[in-house]
């Protein structure tokens, strides 16, 4: 093995004739398996010693709510021995055939509903056969380390780490996916103590970055991700795929860039939507170095990818297949394909994609105007594969392009209202017209990218300038936003907003109204370039019945902190709800307001990050604790819902209104616990903590701030005997 050194070495350019002549590594050759499975297959994870399986895995079951199954653990039930007690009894060339019958066993007994761990009995060449065939059916996810640190952890020499990691090479032939386990950086100071025991508060810390990761990276591969939209009202930008939303933008990244370190990636948060890798280079250890800057993309920025092999790093169509597949295999969210690739490879790749989306790129290199039908006749190539998306560029020669492209994208429209979106626009300095106008993935840059020549592609203008052009032509309007209560003066909203607008291009107006009535709201809404409020105490109860309507988390919650202007038609009635939103940028007469709480997504946010897994939510044990009760209060309830906790305890001054807020909750969803109710009224805080429940491992304060109608601010202080969760917890203080 060679030694993995901390350099970066220095990676020739695209297009080099270094980068033509070079091999790759071939993928695995399950390529005509589907990745499409049932939504409760069980998940398997393979992978070599150190690499993190066991850890990922009591993560992927946490999340997924699913039964942990390890090797180790069922090697013993089955035999009545632990695995070294096994071979000590019965030698090696027994204990090698028990191994391969127990893997056999476990993988037939546990089909659905679980994750398991393949310990290292994945290596024998029977129980890979046996891998190969599950993965027709099952997710088998193949983990992968830093070999240095895996070196590290268990304490190899170099010879041993070459063993281990040419072993590890087999799993890819009997995996359909691959995840980089990158180090967590909460890990650096724990290194001896995590390898040593898991059972200590600071390995569970030390897990959370992880933890993020590998959660949503089973989303992606299980389609799961999709479905979190119910976590969204129709007015969150994550509430539809981005190719479903108006001018939304890619950064253009190449691998070669990013190993080079030319590009911290930190600094482009929020610069896009999603993240368009391109494959620029090609070597023989290219699959580990891409694994690798995907898992560091996910991770840093945590937006979609867009994998993009660049049609000129290699002539070879082996490569380039090579390299689709290998992107499948980690689950990227869009696979951008060349249109130009024979039939056969393209439905093969569109058969086993799983859950990602295709993209059917053609590039004209002959300058065709986009009045030719070919144009159209690429456009149906890529309806034939079910790409969902179309992408189609040309170089611009004259400003009319910019207009004929226009045109091209409405005639296209006009015939094809669903599937393939399309993406058009021109490449080179006389494309940016296309560019800003085009509405789906446009190309933008970033300050933190030097561009370091004068390709045409790399004509490019940011975000924030786009979006500062779609506002002075008049595409879009500015709009007036306020937060509005009886204290709102404190608040820091409008300086975060406006910052925000900015930041990202954008024309809009945030300030301060301290009212006393809802009324006040209703005149100032008059104003057509109303946009909506934020709605602070005391109306986030009563502003419900005021809106006409409601996200499903505002009425479960009984609250807002939210509203959206809806626009009227001709006849004065409100336009439906997704149009409404993918018209949010346009002034005009408001007829109604839509309400919706995001309150409980900030409080459900820090929760799930700063939960470790030690103090996963377990239904029947863990409990949470809300001090206060009004929407802030509601909203912490949810939240904690959500997580799964079923034991939440509330506490007041007023006790009335915590059995108020005690009751909504109950009514809504008592039928989730056993005892019939999941909110439970602490009428004293003098008394002890409830002997029959467990201390609360989350506690969220939301006693306001200021002074509530006529009653003054409360000076509370959690009494002692409630804080005694032996693994501590997540304690939030909202206000």
């Amino acid at each position: 093995m060679s030694v993995v050194r901390s350099e970066k070495p220095s990676w020739p350019r695209r297009g080099s004739k270094q980068n033509n002549t070079l091999p790759v590594e071939e993928a695995p050759k399950l390529h005509q398996t589907t990745r499409h499975f049932n939504r409760n297959a069980t998940i398997v994870l393979v992978g070599s010693r150190g690499s993190g399986k066991r850890s990922l895995a009591f993560i992927g079951a946490t999340h997924l709510g699913r039964r942990l199954v390890t090797e180790d653990q069922y090697f013993q039930q089955v035999t009545g021995l632990s695995r070294k007690d096994y071979l000590s009894k019965y030698g090696s060339k027994d204990f090698g055939r028990q191994n391969v019958e127990v893997l056999q066993r476990m993988l037939e007994d546990n089909e659905t509903g679980s994750i398991i761990e393949c310990g290292m009995s994945s290596l024998a060449r029977e129980s890979q056969n046996t891998l190969r065939h599950y993965a027709e059916t099952h997710p088998v996810i193949h983990i992968l380390r830093n070999p240095a640190r895996i070196r590290l952890l268990l304490n190899l020499k170099d010879s041993e780490a070459a063993r281990l990691e040419h072993a590890d090479k087999s799993h890819q032939s009997c995996s359909n996916f691959e995840y980089y386990n990158l180090q967590d950086s909460n890990c650096e100071c724990h290194v001896e103590e995590i390898s040593q025991d898991r059972r200590i508060p600071n390995y569970s810390f030390a897990l959370k970055d992880a933890k993020q990761d590998f959660s949503r990276f089973l989303d992606a591969i299980t389609g799961l991700g999709a479905k979190q939209s119910a976590y969204e009202s129709p007015f969150s930008v994550d509430a539809l795929p981005p190719e479903n939303r108006p001018y939304t933008y890619a950064i253009p990244l190449s691998l070669s860039d990013l190993i080079n370190g030319a590009i911290d990636l930190p600094q482009l948060d929020s610069g896009g939507d999603a993240i368009e890798l391109q494959v620029d280079m090609v070597t023989v250890n290219v699959m580990p170095i891409v694994s690798k800057e995907v898992a560091r993309i996910r991770r840093t920025l945590g937006i979609p990818i867009i994998f993009h092999v660049d049609e000129v790093v290699s002539k070879d169509v082996g490569t380039i297949l090579s390299l689709l597949y290998h992107a499948i295999r980690l689950g990227v969210e869009y696979l951008v394909i060349p249109l130009w690739l024979e039939d056969k490879a393209i439905r093969e790749i569109v058969h086993i994609r799983g859950e990602t989306k295709i993209i059917g790129q053609f590039i004209d290199k002959k300058a065709v105007s986009w009045h030719d039908p070919m144009w159209i006749s690429k456009f149906d190539r890529a309806k034939q594969f079910d790409c969902h998306i179309v992408r189609l560029l040309r170089t611009a020669l004259t400003m009319a392009d910019n207009t004929d492209v226009r045109a091209f994208s409405s005639r296209v429209a006009m015939v094809s209202t669903r599937q393939p979106k399309l993406i058009a626009y021109n490449l080179g300095p006389l494309g940016k017209a296309s560019v800003i106008s085009n509405m789906i993935f446009s190309p933008v840059t970033h300050p933190a990218i030097r561009q370091k020549d004068s390709r045409p592609e790399n004509f490019l203008i940011t975000a924030q300038e786009a979006m500062e052009n779609l506002y002075e032509t008049g595409v879009l309007d500015g709009l007036k936003f306020v937060t509005f209560g009886v204290h709102v003066n404190y608040s820091l909203s409008p300086m975060m907003h406006e910052t925000a607008y900015a930041h990202l291009g954008m024309k809009g107006q945030y300030y301060r109204f301290t009212g006393s009535s809802l009324d006040e709201l209703a005149a100032i809404s008059q104003d057509p370039q109303f946009g909506g409020a934020g709605i602070s105490q005391p109306f986030k109860v009563e502003i419900m019945s005021r809106c006409v309507a409601h996200s499903r988390h505002a009425k479960a919650i009984g609250a807002s902190n939210t509203i959206t202007a809806l626009r009227a038609l001709p006849d004065g009635s409100p336009d439906f709800l997704l149009n409404q939103a993918n018209r949010r940028g346009h002034a005009g007469p408001v007829c109604a307001w839509f309400a919706d709480n995001t309150d409980f997504l900030g409080i459900l946010a820090c929760l799930r990050r700063n939960a470790t897994p030690r103090n996963v939510v377990q239904p029947s044990k863990t409990t949470g604790l809300v001090i206060g009760a009004g929407g802030m209060a509601r909203a912490s309830i949810y939240a904690m819902i959500l997580l799964g906790c079923r034991n939440i305890f509330i506490y007041n001054r007023t006790i009335e209104n915590a059995e108020t807020v005690a009751d909504h909750f109950n009514s809504w969803a008592g039928a989730l616990s056993t005892k019939g109710r999941v909110v439970t009224v602490l009428r004293s805080r003098n008394e002890p903590w409830p002997a029959e429940y467990q201390q609360p491992t989350f506690l969220v304060s939301c006693v306001p701030a200021h002074e509530v109608e006529i009653h003054s601010p409360a000076d509370f202080e959690v009494p002692e005997q409630w804080l005694g969760s032996p693994s501590g917890g997540v304690a939030l203080e909202v206000c």
